[in-house]
C-alpha cells in the first residue's frame, strides 16, 4: 500500500516536529499534546490580470460610467438611462428605439422605423425613418433613403443617397447626394460636391456655404455668412450674405442679391439685380437693471 505524502510541521510550544496531510488545518503535538494551528506554505496564487475598462459617456445625461472592455450594455448610474455596448448591425425590419453607445450600421435592404436611434458613428445603407443621433458622425451612402431629423458632429450625405428630414443639426455637412430640408438646418460649414442637389429655403445666417465645380443648385433663397461658388446656383427669390465669391467657372443667378462684399474672379458669371446691404446687427448684451 502506498504510503501518504505528508509535510513536516513544528509544534510552536514544544518546537517537536511531526508529518501532516498537505491539506491540514490545524492539529495537536504528539510530543506536548498542546493545540496549534498548521502554518502550511502555501503556494504563491497567480495574481489576476485586471480588467479593462472603458470610460462611457451617457448620451442622456452626459454622466461618466466605467465599464468593462467586453461589457455589451450599461445602465448609467446617474439617470439609469439603458446603453447597448458594442457595435451593431441593423437588419430586416425594426420598430423599436435604439440607444447604442459604440457604432451602428443600418444594413442594406433593412427598415428602421423605430422613433430614435443613437450611436457613435452611424452608417445607413438601407432606409431610415426615423431621428438619428450621433456622437461623431452620420453617413448615408449610395442607395440609402433617410427621413426623419439627423443630429450629429459630421453629416456626409453621398452621391446616390436621398435624404428628406425635418431637422438636420451639425458643425460640418457634406453633400454630394440629394437634399431636402422642410424645417431647419443648422450648421457651422456646407459643401456641395459633384452631384448635389438641394431643394428648399437655406437659412443659416452663421454658416459658410461652399458649392463645387460641377454643382448644379436651384434653392428658394439663401441667407448665409459666407457663400463660394465654384459651380452654378440658381435662387428663385434672393442671397443675403456677408460676403459673396464667385470663382473661375462660376455661375451665379439671382433675382436679387445683398451683401457686405462680393467678389467675382475672372471666368465666373453673377447675374443678378444688387440691392443696398444692411449688416446684420450683433446679439445686444443684456443691460445691467439699475439698483
Amino acid at each position: 500500500m502506498k504510503k501518504p505524502i505528508l509535510q513536516e510541521v513544528t509544534c510552536p510550544h514544544c518546537h517537536a516536529t511531526q508529518g501532516e496531510p498537505p491539506g491540514a488545518i490545524s492539529t495537536n503535538c504528539r510530543s506536548c499534546g498542546q493545540y496549534f494551528k498548521v502554518s502550511a506554505k502555501s503556494e504563491a496564487r497567480t495574481p489576476r490580470a485586471p480588467k479593462e475598462t472603458r470610460e462611457v459617456f451617457c448620451v442622456k445625461c452626459g454622466a461618466p460610467n466605467l465599464v468593462a472592455s467586453a461589457a455589451l450594455s450599461t445602465q448609467c448610474i446617474r439617470c439609469a438611462h439603458y446603453l447597448e455596448l458594442g457595435n451593431k448591425v441593423v437588419k430586416g425590419v425594426h420598430t423599436g428605439k435604439l440607444y447604442a453607445y459604440d457604432d451602428v450600421l443600418f444594413a442594406e435592404g433593412c427598415s428602421f422605423k423605430g422613433m430614435e436611434a443613437t450611436g457613435r458613428r452611424m452608417e445607413v445603407r438601407g432606409k431610415v425613418f426615423s431621428k438619428l443621433r450621433a456622437t461623431e458622425e452620420i453617413v448615408a451612402v449610395a442607395g440609402s433613403t433617410i427621413s426623419g431629423e439627423l443630429h450629429a458632429l459630421v453629416v456626409r450625405i453621398e452621391r446616390g443617397a436621398t435624404v428628406k428630414v425635418q431637422e438636420l443639426a451639425c458643425a460640418r455637412l457634406l453633400v454630394s447626394g440629394a437634399v431636402e430640408i422642410s424645417g431647419t438646418l443648422t450648421a457651422t460649414e456646407i459643401i456641395m460636391s459633384d452631384g448635389a442637389v438641394f431643394s428648399g429655403r437655406l437659412h443659416i445666417p452663421e454658416s459658410k456655404l461652399t458649392v463645387e465645380a460641377g454643382v448644379a443648385a436651384q434653392f428658394d433663397s439663401i441667407t448665409c455668412d459666407e457663400i463660394t461658388i465654384a459651380g452654378r446656383v440658381k435662387l428663385g427669390t434672393s442671397l443675403a450674405a456677408e460676403k459673396i465669391a464667385v470663382l473661375s467657372g462660376g455661375v451665379l443667378t439671382s433675382p436679387t442679391v445683398r451683401a457686405g462684399r462680393i467678389d467675382v474672379n475672372p471666368g465666373g458669371l453673377l447675374q443678378a439685380l444688387v440691392e443696398k446691404y444692411i449688416p446684420r446687427e450683433s446679439p445686444k448684451e443684456p443691460q445691467a437693471e439699475a439698483a
